[in-house]
């Protein structure tokens, strides 16, 4: 097998957005390239498996562009870690490397127009393990899980940085919406 680069993804990427207007048309050209990332593994660093203990994850970019367009990152999630349910406010594809990342997916029942207040319903779950990914449209609202023993690794692209987009963190039992800032791994 040939090396699929990091530069070769970011590349291929690349022509896919100049190509296609649509969201979910992007992503499900994505969500391949995505899975030759992730299948290869010369690229990754030991340091990919670093998570910030006090975020229970660790988001390492691997490439973004100078307007914040196109950000590519390894999230490293310790055992028993994840996020609480969150929009990504930009389409999103996430392909497993090693471990298992329980994923659920919610829907908004309100209309967004009270501040600061959301009322979410579990809609589905689904367990990925490497080999497999998932895509993201910007109103998607989801939770992330390591439900595994081992740190869960995956490669992340997003249509803009996580930390550009004005997403949102929800918590289910006081129906709040609150911004979601991640701190990145340098």
């Amino acid at each position: 097998m040939n090396n699929y680069s990091v530069e070769n993804y970011v590349r291929d990427i690349r022509k896919v957005v100049n190509e296609e207007v649509a969201e979910k048309s992007i992503t499900e050209r994505i969500k391949p390239l995505a899975l030759r990332l992730a299948e290869d593994k010369s690229w990754i660093k030991p340091e990919y498996y670093n998570v910030n203990e006090e975020q229970g994850f660790g988001l390492h970019l691997l490439h973004e562009e100078d307007d914040h367009k196109l950000a590519v990152f390894v999230i490293a999630w310790a055992p028993g870690k994840g996020l609480a349910p969150h929009n990504h406010k930009t389409w999103a594809v996430v392909a497993g490397i090693q471990g298992q990342e329980h994923e659920t997916n919610y829907k908004r029942l309100d209309d967004g127009s009270k501040d600061g207040f959301a009322d979410l319903i579990k809609t589905n779950e689904e367990t990925i393990f490497p080999g497999n990914a998932t895509c993201c449209l910007p109103e998607d609202i989801h939770s992330v899980w390591n439900n595994g023993k081992e740190v869960a690794l995956s490669i992340h692209t997003y249509g803009m940085h996580l930390n550009h987009t004005g997403r949102s963190i929800f918590d289910i039992k006081t129906k709040t919406e609150t911004p979601c800032i991640v701190q990145v791994q340098n």
